[in-house]
């Protein structure tokens, strides 16, 4: 960790005095931490609650600037969060073994506000679709392809013409997967750290 905020702020200064508007196609990546809500379970008899661990995630994406501050791309992602515990109502709870896995594949859109200095806010949506995978251990899994969304806030530190540094934030959903008869939720906050090189 301390290498990576080492290199972090590397990038800062080196880039104080370059330029972040970018132009043309991009490639990018990020990565980090991934915190799953609570979510609400029902299979048409019991109701209940699962809860997560933190877990990881990353992005990849495709992307290219428009004029007037515009930025489209494609994205795919990968989210792991374990399984901590489950609720069910009526019966108390008890800790559970197994894992949420989505995959995504979002297409999305960026505003950039124009700086004169190294640093440039932004802010984005995107909307797509994701395979959400319940792992149980004591249950086998079940998967679900639902519609998905995100919100996302983020910085850009330039350390060169076409080099930059993205921090985020993203908050990223799905619509409600069944299991199998399981009605679930996917609801997440995702803070990330990574690369966007401009050709």
């Amino acid at each position: 960790m301390k290498n990576i905020l080492v290199g972090f702020l590397a990038f800062v200064v080196v880039g104080s005095g370059v330029s972040v508007s970018f132009a043309g196609p991009y490639i990018s990546g990020n990565l980090g931490a991934v915190i799953v809500n609570d979510s609400d379970l029902d299979d048409g008899v019991d109701t209940g609650e699962f809860s997560y661990d933190t877990g990881f995630g990353f992005v990849a994406a495709l992307g290219t600037s428009l004029q007037n501050d515009i930025r489209v791309e494609a994205e795919l992602g990968y989210r792991n969060n374990d399984l901590d515990e489950i609720k069910v109502d009526g019966f108390g709870s008890g800790d559970i073994d197994g894992d949420v896995t989505t995959t995504s594949l979002m297409g999305n859109g960026y505003y950039d506000f124009s700086t004169t200095g190294s640093f440039s806010p932004y802010i984005g949506a995107g909307v797509g679709y994701a395979n959400v995978e319940g792992d149980l251990d004591d249950f086998g899994d079940e998967d679900d392809n639902v519609f998905a969304y995100q919100f996302i806030l983020g910085g850009s530190f330039a350390s060169s013409e076409t080099l930059s540094v993205d921090l985020q934030y993203r908050y990223f959903a799905t619509e409600d997967p069944d299991f199998d008869g399981l009605d679930s939720e996917y609801q997440s906050h995702n803070i990330m750290i990574g690369l966007r090189n401009s050709f």
